[in-house]
């Protein structure tokens, strides 16, 4: 695997524990990353992990590729990712994955059942002058690298029948950054979440040209996990029951809104406006890893073979490991 940038910051906070009693013999740890500095109060705040058999460590790193590349120095069991970032890794890996040597594998997968919160969005800027796609041409078109972010912009700008040569893209460590600078008018374009530039959208600034369920991309929010965690027994126990309690957080969380939205606002420092969007978007439940949705990542990984945009054709079907569905999976 190629070597990945360096990591520039890594908080890792024991946040739980049970009984002293139940840790007097080492007990085992799960260290999980995420993108969000909330989630940890969030899960705290609902008591779902209060008796584990077992220690959970939060990471907070920001970016897709930060988390890669904290799976593959073995600092994290779990990453915080897109559920098309193993599609770009596993597209531009110089050997083949398969059952037995894929290094990663995504767990679980989960975001808002709501359409009026898009997970992932292209917006332009009003200065800008876009009617429509095709009108991106030549503009300044903010993205960053590994997740669903970039998948929204490269299938944005295939949408529009363009190519990069078409228009400025300007990569961006994380889609907070990339975000910021939409906000501050430094480019005319941004793909990635919707939260960080809602308040420009809202104040009439900018406007959504194009959403990634209109793309056909699922947006999932996902875990991934070293397939050497995964083959560790103990380990793997851990991780089933954690995603089961984790399932009990979504429902805690849909009924204690506004104690949510207090934690961004107090704890994160958003605007209220901002907090309150946050609270609400963030709402989930976990989706099956099953065949219809291996189909739809099929069908996204053809396409960006086709169009250059990872170097392998592969298959994605070894990305997905829905051992823990069981567990994980609300009742339907």
């Amino acid at each position: 695997m190629r070597i990945r940038k360096r990591l520039t910051a890594l908080f890792v906070a024991s946040l739980f524990a049970a009984s002293a009693s139940a840790f007097a013999d080492d007990p085992l740890t799960l260290t999980i990353g995420t993108q969000d500095a909330a989630w940890p109060h969030i899960v705290e705040a609902s008591h779902v992990l209060d008796g584990a058999p077992y220690k959970v460590k939060w990471a907070v790193l920001t970016g897709p590729a930060a988390q890669l590349s904290a799976l593959y120095s073995k600092v994290l069991d779990v990453g915080l990712m897109g559920d098309t970032s193993l599609i770009i890794e596993q597209g531009n890996a110089r050997t083949q994955w398969t059952p037995e040597t894929a290094p990663l594998q995504i767990i679980a997968g989960w975001r808002n059942p709501d359409s009026s919160y898009p997970p992932i969005v292209t917006v332009v800027r009003k200065d800008a002058d876009v009617k429509n796609l095709a009108d991106l041409r030549g503009k300044t078109w903010g993205y960053n690298f590994g997740g669903f972010n970039y998948l929204q912009y490269v299938l944005s700008y295939n949408k529009a029948d363009l190519r990069p040569k078409d228009f400025q893209g300007v990569k961006f460590g994380d889609g907070n950054v990339s975000a910021s600078a939409f906000n501050a008018g430094q480019v005319a374009v941004y793909s990635g979440g919707y939260g960080p530039v809602k308040e420009t959208v809202d104040k009439g600034d900018a406007r959504v040209v194009i959403k990634s369920d209109e793309l056909d991309i699922p947006a999932l929010s996902v875990f991934t996990a070293r397939t050497d965690v995964l083959r560790d027994p103990a380990k793997s126990r851990a991780l089933g029951d954690f995603l089961g309690r984790l399932k009990q957080s979504w429902t805690w969380w849909a009924q204690n809104v506004p104690a949510v939205e207090k934690i961004y606002l107090e704890k994160m420092k958003q605007s209220p406006a901002r907090a309150k969007f946050s609270a609400e978007n963030g709402r989930s439940v976990f989706y099956p890893l099953d065949k219809q949705l291996v189909a739809r990542e099929q069908k996204i990984a053809d396409t960006l073979y086709r169009s250059g945009d990872i170097k392998n054709k592969i298959k994605v079907d070894v990305e997905f490991n829905p051992v823990f569905d069981a567990q994980a999976v609300a009742a339907k």
